[in-house]
C-alpha cells in the first residue's frame, strides 16, 4: 500500500518568496506521510491567491486575537 500524506505544515526557519517576474509566490512546507515520515515541499501559489491567502489568514488572526481577548 502507498505511504500517503496526512497533512502539511510551514516549514521552520524558511521564508516565502515572491517572484515579481513569475507573478507568484512559493512557500516551504513540510508534508507529513502516515508512515510518520516527512518530506519537503513547496505551495506555489498565483498572485490572487496570495492576496487570498493573505485575506484568510487575517481573518485567522482576528479570530485568535478576539479568543484570546486582544482586539484585532
Amino acid at each position: 500500500m502507498p505511504v500517503r500524506a496526512t497533512h502539511a505544515t510551514l516549514s521552520a526557519g524558511r521564508d516565502a518568496v515572491y517572484d515579481a517576474r513569475a507573478r507568484q509566490g512559493s512557500v516551504p512546507i513540510e508534508f507529513h506521510l502516515d508512515d510518520g515520515s516527512t518530506l519537503d515541499g513547496v505551495l506555489i501559489l498565483t498572485s490572487a491567491e496570495v492576496e487570498w491567502l493573505h485575506q484568510q489568514i487575517s481573518r485567522l488572526g482576528d479570530v485568535h486575537e478576539r479568543t484570546i481577548g486582544g482586539t484585532p
